[in-house]
Order: structure tokens, then sequence, then C-alpha cells
């Protein structure tokens, strides 16, 4: 991969970027140490990095995890990065500090922000940019006020895909670039890796935008259909590395709740055009589509980019408009379509248009540091004051106007770590009214979630919920028991199966759920109450236990709803091994006519393999709630379930011989710069 080697001022420039912005978001923790800790970052993503590193601890791939049914499967639900070798690095290590929750948020977002300046000043330094001009373009691209407001302090999904973003821009274009070697086809694959499975598929769907954009500039101007082929390769070499992460996704995408969203959905967080000021006026006010598909009143944080940016194009268009579309007419037609893109609807699983502004952003960085750069006599001076206005504009833009959105806070106290006064041996069932209404801090200001566990916010402590916090709603607890997005069920449902299901020989027990939590906001209790015993009541709500020990995550059960016709030989059960990603016992099933029919607490999902000993059992389900495994009269052995989908086997095999390729191909191209 010879070629123009990095010049000391380069490695220097861009290590001096991602500190400027690191210093940056310091400035913002000094002003609100809770800056980065809202919404998801509370409900969803730090819980599940807190269970990702617990399960690296225990030396297991986190592909399931065994706290929550909603969202169990960690891979599935794309945005936690299962795939990324640095999220799950940065994960690995931050967790290794005694930080509080808001702290690991910071530093997990913080150290993204610092990947993302590097990489936008690396893409702008291979545009012939001075070092000043490049800082500015870094500071838009990892300071705007999308991945402020929104990708590091609530999605950060969007942020550890976009990250990644401008590094695999840039090596796609060292891919395009003749005058580097025959290996220059490697430099895309590792970022377009890390972009992928980074944890967004907007960040994908811009991967693809830009990926197209380049083919066809390259094409026009080249007129060669063999100078893409390089760039064409390293892309597919990435996406082949990743490919364990996309197709989990589309198999965990198909038939869920996401995939049936009501067409209102691709109306909402629509970019207006009467807020395009805000590019400049931050708090600028018009009315936008909110999450409910309301019009309601808005600031303009998304669109802050530092005024230095769009200032400068606006100039450079009143005083040297020829010279400027002449030199940046490709990147122009780029801007114009992602904007175009940011105030159109939305289509399929992808919703909320406005989640394009990151590139917007960031194309409008390199179009800004063009027209700054078209008066040469002035460059020295205009760059360092372009990067130094963009940097105070943006921090008091922050200051003054709060960049979380309006989207809600809660009051998660450390307290969360300890699972008291719960039972990490229990299967809990929470039933609480809509949390981003009822215990954001503007309705509770004290700490909440002790025994509730709103969200995923059972996986801090270990604690077995079936509730969950999920987007997607793919497992089929969340199909059946129509779960919302938050871990809510539907009050009418869970009126249900307290008062019908909660029984002996109700859903509930067949599950394995043995405890029951209830917030006081709702006036319900487990039925039959015989069966039931008040463990633990606050002002929160009220716990209540099953009577008797806590029910065995593998059962032999005699009869089973779905198949009212059939009887089952009671197995003996022993030797339970139940771990994150498979489980296993001892089954011990009397001779006779009837087959045992074996039940795991768990929930269930395509790509669960049994095995008898060397046998193989077919694994099925309960109406999708949790595996089920039939074992034929007179066997006896050792029974396991492993999760082992499809889309892991092939998708691993593929990941595999990609890598291969990469690494031979990299000592190749070492072994010929050497020679």
């Amino acid at each position: 991969m010879s070629g123009p080697r990095f010049k000391r001022a380069d490695i220097l420039g861009a290590f001096a970027a991602g500190l400027i912005v690191v210093f940056f978001c310091l400035l913002l923790l000094w002003h609100d140490p809770l800056v980065f800790w809202n919404d998801d970052y509370e409900l969803s993503i730090l819980p599940v990095f807190t269970d990702v590193a617990r399960s690296w601890s225990e030396g297991h791939l986190p592909l399931l995890s065994p706290y929550s049914w909603v969202c169990s499967n960690l891979a599935g639900e794309f945005q936690y990065g299962t795939f990324s070798v640095f999220v799950n690095a940065a994960v690995a290590l931050i967790w290794k500090f005694p930080l509080t929750f808001p702290q690991q948020a910071a530093a997990l977002s913080i150290t993204h922000l610092f990947v993302l300046a590097v990489g936008a000043f690396l893409l702008a330094r291979d545009r012939k940019f001075s070092i000043a001009l490049s800082i500015f373009v870094a500071l838009v691209a990892s300071l705007n006020g999308w991945i402020i407001c929104w990708g590091a302090t609530d999605w950060f999904g969007a942020l550890g895909a976009f990250a990644w973003l401008p590094w695999a821009w840039w090596a796609a274009q060292r891919a395009l670039d003749p005058q580097r070697s025959r290996w220059r086809f490697l430099w895309p694959a590792p970022f377009v890796y890390l972009l992928v499975t980074g944890g967004f598929p907007y960040t994908v769907l811009m991967l693809a935008l830009l990926i197209g954009w380049l083919v066809l500039r390259s094409l026009v101007e080249t007129k060669n259909f063999m100078s893409i082929l390089p760039m064409w390769f390293g892309v597919a070499l990435g996406f082949g590395l990743s490919a364990p992460a996309w197709l989990a996704i589309f198999d965990y995408v198909s038939g869920s709740a996401r995939e049936l969203q009501p067409a209102t959905a691709h109306w909402q967080w629509i970019l207006p055009w009467r807020a395009l000021p805000g590019f400049i006026l931050p708090g600028w006010t018009v009315n936008w589509a909110d999450f409910s598909t309301r019009l309601m009143p808005h600031t303009a944080n998304e669109l802050a980019c530092g005024i230095v940016a769009p200032v400068a194009l606006i100039a450079g268009f009143i005083w040297r408009r020829r010279l400027l579309v002449r030199q940046i007419k490709w990147e122009l037609f780029f801007l114009l379509l992602v904007l175009l893109l940011a105030m159109l609807p939305s289509a399929g699983v992808f919703r909320w248009s406005f989640r394009w502004l990151p590139l917007c952003h960031l194309v409008l960085a390199l179009c800004a540091a063009e027209a700054l750069q078209m008066w040469p006599a002035r460059a020295k001076f205009l760059g360092p004051v372009a990067a130094a206005l963009t940097f105070v504009s943006l921090l008091a833009t922050y200051f003054c106007i709060p960049p979380n959105c309006g989207v809600p806070k809660y009051h998660l106290a450390q307290d969360l770590r300890d699972p008291a006064p719960l039972d990490p041996h229990r299967l809990y069932l929470s039933l609480y009214p809509l949390a981003e209404s009822t215990y954001r801090i503007e309705k509770t200001s004290g700490p909440i979630g002790q025994i509730l566990r709103p969200g995923s916010t059972s996986m801090f402590a270990g604690l077995r919920f079936i509730n969950g916090y999920s987007p997607i709603l793919a497992a089929g607890v969340a199909r059946e028991f129509k779960f919302a997005i938050h871990g809510e069920i539907e009050p009418y449902v869970g009126e249900y199966l307290l008062g019908y299901q909660a029984g002996a020989d109700g859903d509930l027990a067949r599950m394995g759920v043995d405890a029951i939590v209830v917030a006081s906001e709702i006036n319900a209790k487990p039925m039959p109450e015989n069966e039931w015993q008040l463990a633990f009541s606050s002002a929160e709500g009220n716990v209540y236990h099953r009577l008797g020990p806590p029910l065995q995550r593998v059962r032999s059960l005699l009869s089973i709803v779905s198949r009212p016709n059939e009887q089952f030989t009671l197995a003996q059960i022993s030797q339970v091994n139940d771990s994150r990603n498979r489980a296993a016992a001892y089954v011990d099933v009397p001779a006779g006519e009837r087959p045992a029919l074996l039940a795991f607490s768990r929930p269930y999902f395509s790509g669960y393999e049994a095995r008898l000993g060397n046998r193989k059992l077919a694994v099925n389900s309960y109406r999708g709630l949790f595996p089920v495994v039939e074992v034929p009269a007179g066997m006896h052995d050792r029974l396991t379930l492993v999760y082992r989908p499809r889309w892991l086997v092939y998708g691993g095999g593929l990941s595999i011989l990609c890598a291969a390729i990469f690494v031979l191909g990299a000592l190749a191209a070492a072994r010929s710069t050497t020679q």
C-alpha cells in the first residue's frame, strides 16, 4: 500500500484535532456532568454494555444476554456493536475503572469522538488542506449539533458507526488513486468493517451513498471502469469482514415489530426547510414532526456547525462563484443530495430522515474549507480563525441551549448495580407505566428503578427480567406480550397476564416467571393469591414471589397448550448448567411410549441446536416464547442446547476468509515495500 507517506506534521495534527475535541467535551462535562447521560444511554446503551463487559469477563461472546428476554439477542439488536473489535475493546477497558454511570457514558462517547475527529482531519489533509483548515473540518464533523445532541448523548450506535465514516471515505479515495500500488484495495476494508459493525444501519446507508458517489465521480472523470475496481474490492472485503453483523440484523428484523412499523413513522423527524437558517442560528425555532408525528416547536440544535462553515460557503458563492463551483461541483452535488434526503420522508425500516445530518455536516465542512482555501494569501490567517470561531461558537451554543433536545432524563442511582431487594435466582416480569412520561426527572426527581428496573436496567445488577429496551422488538415475547420499545407492557396485556396467566398452569409459569414487580401507579397483583406472596413493598411498587423456591431453568412438562392432544412423561433432570449462549442438563426419560418435553427458561430465537449425547434433536418453541425439546422415551444422557444460528456460522466463515485475504495482502504489500 505504498504511496505518499504520513508526515510527522500530519500525525501530530491528527492527534491535536482529537485532543481539542476531548478538551471541548471536558468543558461540556464541567458545565454539566450529566451531559452525556440521557434517555437511551440510561435505559439501553449503558446497561447492555455493562453486560457486555460482564460477558467478556466470563469468557463468553456477548451474543445473548440472560438478563432480558425482550433485549436478549444483543447481536441481532445491532446497535450494541457485538462484532466490532473497537467497541468491545473500549467497553472492556472503560469498565475496568471505578466510574459512575454518567462517567462511563462520557468516556465511551469521548473515545469515539476522538476517533471521528482524527478521521475527519486525515480526510481533509488528503485533500491538501492546511493543518488549521483540517482541524476546522474535524471540529465540524465531530462536534456538530446532530452528533453531540443525538449520537454522543443518546443514540450511541449512531456515533459508534459514524466515527469511522471519514476513515472509510479517506481509505476509499486512496483505493481510487492510481499512483498507489496494486495493494491499495486493502485500505477501505478495516474501516468499512468498523463502520458496519459500529451499530447503526443509517450509517451503512450513508456509506452506500458515498461509495455510489465516488464511483460515479471516478467513472465520469476517468472514463475507465477499471479505475473503481480496487475500491469496490476493498469495500466488498470490508463487508465480508463484518458479515456476522449485517447477516444477524437481516435475520433478526424479519417479522419484527420494526418491520411492521406504522407509515406515520416515516414522516417523523424530517428536516423542515424552514429550519435551514439553523445552520447559522442554532436557536432558530420552527415546527418539527416529533416522535408522535406532532408538529412541535423545536430549536435547530441538530444544525449547529459553528457558524463559520455555512457563512464561508455562502461568501464563496458571492465573491468567487464560478471558481468555487468549478473546484467543488461534485461535493456541492453530494451536499445537496444529502440535504434533500434529510428533508424527505424515510422508507422501509429507515425512519427519521434527519439522521442524514451528520454526513451533511461533514460534506459542508469540506466545501467550506475549499471556499476558505480560495484565498491563498490569507489562508494562514483564515484557517486558525475558522477553527477557533467554530470551537467557541459551538461551545457557546451547547452552554446556552441544552443539547439533549428534550429527550427524557432519568435519575438512575448507582444502587442499580446492587440486585437487592430483588433475587438474582428468579425471573421477573415488571409492570410499569410509560417510562418517558412517568419517570423522567421533571415528573420524578428522586432515584427510580431499584425494583422496577425499566428498560434494560436489570442488566446493571445481573437480574433476570422479561422486560428490556428494544427498538426492533423481534423476540417472540415482545410480540406476544405487546411490549413497547422502553420495556413497558400494554396495560390490558398486563391485567390479562396477572389475572389469567399467573397461576401454576399459566403461561408465566411455563416461561419460568416466578416473580412479579408492579409499579405503584398500577392497581394489580398476580392471581390466584394463594400462589403468590408479597416479598417487598416500597413507594416505587410491590414485589411478589411465587410460593416455594425459584423455578428451575430447565423443566419437564406433562402437557402444553399448543399441543392439546398430547401427553408427555416426566423426565428426571439434574446437573443443570444454564449459561449465556447455551444450556446443558443430564436428562433421564423413563421407558415407555411417551416422550418427555423439556422447556428452557430463556427467550426463543431461530438458531438453537439441541443434542442428547451425539444425537441431534429438533428444537421448537412454545408460541415463539421459549425453546422446547422433545426427548424420546427411554433415553438418558447429557442434553445440550446451543445458540448457533446459520448467520453466525456462514457469516463467521466469510469473515474469517476475508480476514485471511486481508492479512495475506497486507503481508505481501509490506514485503513489496521493503524490497
